[in-house]
């Protein structure tokens, strides 16, 4: 071997170690993972809150280091209601949120945040992951450099809470409730005033009679509120969303630069989180129940006839949506084919 050669044999060598080491080194940095994530409710609330906290503690417990999560209560980095716009611009690795928070801009997501008259929780799940709603909610993120990753299901809400007794569809004409979405433009049909509030705003506004009735949450949330001080009646269960999902949102180029073991892990902690976020508050909501009951509250249901007034606005609330916006149309439609799908044994489930 001449000396030329095997000058040039070595220096091919020492360029392919060092593209050896480089992705190696590559490796090594994609293995050892972190990521912020901010959640838009205090971590110790219940369902929302909570469901935040199990997420990043299993992630940091399964992964052996490969990937860690960071997480921050509401507030702590950016406003609850700018997490999307801070993960969108790479300001924030990722959030912990709703997608009801950016509905003004993406009318289509109400569809994935909680459906009026909608699927019970695990018919939710079954069309998210198996009838194509995932796919959907994902491109409608897509364009903004965001993914979603649903990421807690929520159990059914409480009715709300009213200071009169709601016996017929003409009970809530000329009413005033604090109530928001697509639920919001149901009571609006009913002849009820909609009052938009913060929830810290809304137990004095009960109290002074400036609203007469509030949805809010389940129970197990609901019970921190003390609603049952100023309000008479609680209906259960809650027609204007008997399942929700929040969701995990990624900046697209902090996803795209994880490993699929990294995503894969996002992926399966936050179907894990779905079961446990309804099995973990189920508890709370019959203790807080049984709480407002022994306060005096009347535990009530919605009289069929006023179920099924609520039903035919909901019914024209969908269609003037479907028919503002091709996307809500097509969301809708998917939602509705597989719930035609399943009705036979879902039908039989109740």
């Amino acid at each position: 071997m001449t000396r030329s050669n095997f000058l040039s044999r070595t220096a091919r060598n020492v360029a392919g170690a060092l593209a050896g080491a480089a992705l190696l080194s590559s490796a090594a940095a994609a293995a050892d993972m972190s990521i912020d994530v901010q959640s838009a409710w205090p971590l110790t609330l219940p369902a929302s809150g909570q469901n935040a906290q199990h997420f990043a503690d299993t992630i940091n417990e399964i992964s052996g280091g490969a990937l860690e999560v960071d997480l921050y209560g509401a507030g702590k980095l950016v406003p609850p209601l700018q997490i999307f716009d801070a993960v969108q611009q790479g300001t924030l690795d990722a959030g912990y949120t709703s997608p009801l928070y950016v509905a003004g801009r993406f009318p289509a997501v109400q569809l994935f945040g909680g459906v009026p008259f909608g699927p019970d929780a695990i018919d939710y799940i079954g069309w998210i992951y198996n009838g194509g709603g995932l796919e959907i909610w994902r491109e409608i993120y897509e364009a903004q450099g965001v993914v979603t990753v649903p990421c807690g299901v929520m159990d059914a809400e409480a009715g709300g809470w009213y200071t009169f007794e709601i016996d017929s569809p003409e009970a809530m004409e000329g009413k005033k409730i604090r109530f928001a979405g697509l639920a919001g433009e149901v009571m609006k049909k009913m002849g009820a005033s909609i009052v938009l509030l913060a929830g810290g705003d809304i137990y004095p506004n009960l109290e002074r009679g400036v609203i007469d009735g509030t949805e809010f949450s389940m129970p197990a949330i609901d019970v921190a509120m003390g609603f049952e001080k100023v309000a008479d009646y609680y209906y259960l269960p809650g027609w204007h969303q008997p399942a929700a999902f929040n969701e995990l949102i990624i900046n697209k180029r902090k996803w795209d630069s994880m490993t699929e073991a990294q995503q894969g892990q996002i992926e399966e902690v936050c179907k894990a989180t779905n079961i446990w976020s309804l099995t973990s508050t189920a508890p709370g909501n019959a203790a807080a129940i049984a709480q407002f009951e022994e306060a005096g509250t009347e535990i009530k249901t919605f009289p069929p006839e006023v179920l099924a007034a609520f039903e035919e606005a909901n019914d024209e609330v969908m269609a003037e949506q479907a028919e503002a916006d091709e996307t809500f149309a097509r969301v809708l439609e998917s939602l509705n084919s597989y719930r035609a799908s399943v009705e036979t044994w879902s039908a039989h489930k109740e």
